[in-house]
């Protein structure tokens, strides 16, 4: 049902799913520095580490728990990459994520919540 060459590669995905995960755990850890390190220096650009660390203690608490991450989704925008994610903490929540590359590294250029799934156990 997908179209061909319309989602990201195995390789593309994995390497994503890497960035994720990495800045999930930095953030679970309050190394919200570390954590910054993985966006996109378009989004570091406009936010302080304290903006950014009450921007993730207030909208994105669930972070802190250093849920699970399952990428269910990755499709090419362009030279950027659209993603879903489930994080599982006690509750699900799906997140939806741009990256860019840069010098063959992918950073985090968005991020944003899309809903929690209730009632199921992670």
């Amino acid at each position: 049902s997908t179209i061909p060459d319309a989602g990201c590669t195995a390789a593309e995905s994995g390497a994503i799913t890497t960035v994720i995960e990495a800045q999930t755990a930095a953030i679970s850890q309050r190394d919200f520095v570390g954590a910054l390190s993985y966006s996109s220096s378009a989004f570091r650009s406009n936010i302080s580490v304290q903006q950014f660390e009450r921007m993730i203690s207030y909208e994105y608490g669930f972070l802190l728990k250093n849920p699970s991450i399952s990428l269910t989704s990755c499709q090419l925008i362009g030279e950027s990459r659209d993603v879903l994610v489930e994080l599982g903490t006690e509750q699900r929540h799906v997140m939806a994520y741009v990256l860019t590359a840069d010098d063959g590294e992918w950073f985090i250029d968005v991020a944003a919540l899309l809903g929690e799934l209730g009632g199921l156990s992670a």
